[in-house]
């Protein structure tokens, strides 16, 4: 099947050389090159490129949204070099830190990169669910692995070591049931990993998964510091539950990689 390649915007601007140097001055773009008298051009940063025409009398004025890994850092520098801020960087309820920027041409750059995600409220909350942030015991672990059909990929033996040297755990209670479960561990000071989300299978689609995940995050968000590293692995088709939370997979973010059995290199 044919693949889409990386799309290049193209703004209408009243001057297009004036708009390179606005771009190379005040925004950090690399002038890439110009054609014809006046009449079209490029600019590009990293890995943005626009592209620049000639209106010929009014602007019709656009929106970008980009990317970026560096929101408050971006924001920063432009505002420095006398860019117009529309609107200053803030966390939006969609999974997004972003801020506006306005060219010369009145054109709009949204720039936005992933924030530790927003709590979303279940649609269908089962009834009489607590969420207690405790470590399971090896028991309700094992009963919990069993019901979701992962016990060919676990170790107990190791488990029963593995649960208490948690970061955080939480798990969803049911008069006293242990029905659902996160956790989270790593260094405690720059990488965090999000392992053992489950729910039971009768209690699935009813908004568990969702409150143990906003329990995480709230983990998170108290004691990851900035620029901390947080990932996890997920199963196929499993990834739009975790987008929620301002998780991104490899066509966004970094690739995740695996094995069981380590051997050298030949």
């Amino acid at each position: 099947m044919s693949k889409l390649a990386r799309a290049t915007p193209q703004f209408g601007v009243v001057n297009v050389e004036e708009t390179q140097r606005y771009y190379r001055d005040v925004l950090g773009f690399r002038i890439d090159w110009t054609w014809g008298e006046n009449d079209y051009g490029s600019v590009s940063r990293d890995e943005t490129t626009i592209f620049l025409s000639n209106a010929g009398g009014e602007v019709a004025r656009m929106t970008l949204f980009v990317n970026s890994s560096e929101v408050d850092a971006l924001c920063a520098e432009w505002k420095s070099r006398g860019a117009t801020i529309v609107s200053e960087p803030e966390d939006k309820p969609w999974g997004v830190r972003e801020f506006t920027v306005e060219d010369n041409n009145g054109h709009r750059m949204r720039i936005a990169e992933s924030s530790q995600a927003s709590r979303h409220v279940p649609g269908e909350p089962a009834e009489g669910v607590s969420f207690v942030r405790r470590i399971p015991t090896i028991e309700e672990y094992r009963a919990l692995i069993d019901a979701v059909g992962w016990t060919a990929f676990n170790n107990l033996e190791a488990a029963a070591k593995s649960l208490p040297q948690s970061l955080f755990s939480v798990v969803a209670d049911v008069d006293g049931r242990c029905v659902g479960l996160a956790r989270v561990i790593g260094d405690g000071a720059q990488f965090y990993y999000v392992m053992d989300v489950a729910v039971m299978p009768d209690l699935q689609g009813r908004g568990l998964g969702t409150g143990l995940m906003n329990e995480v995050v709230e983990y998170l968000l108290a004691h990851a510091p900035n620029r901390a590293m947080v990932g996890l692995f997920t199963g196929a088709g499993l990834s739009t539950f975790y987008e929620r939370f301002g998780f991104r997979g490899a066509a966004t973010g970094l690739y995740g990689m695996s094995t069981r059995t380590l051997r050298k290199a030949v």
